[in-house]
């Protein structure tokens, strides 16, 4: 059998109290707060939209996308882009 060894603080006192209702009090730093969900794409807001693709179609997005270095998703909005405005 295993034993762990419980782990031990030192005592707190009371500046180490005052300490940690100042932090608490002051809240949390806007750079150590953790954003959720993906990465921004840029300053404009973006939608989610899903659509059906034939297999090779997927195929040829995919070996675009390993030659180029780039997301699926990018490859396709490339392809959008480029077909919507010339």
């Amino acid at each position: 059998m295993t034993h762990t060894q419980k782990q031990t603080h030192p005592p707190l006192d009371n500046a180490g109290v005052d300490r940690l209702v100042a932090e608490a009090e002051a809240g949390i730093p806007e750079e150590k707060l953790r954003r959720r969900g993906r990465p921004s794409m840029g300053d404009e807001a973006a939608s989610t939209y899903s659509v059906r693709l034939p297999d090779d179609l997927v195929t040829l997005v995919d070996t675009r996308a390993e030659l180029e270095g780039v997301s699926r998703g990018e490859t396709i909005r490339r392809a959008l882009v480029e077909y919507l405005t010339t």
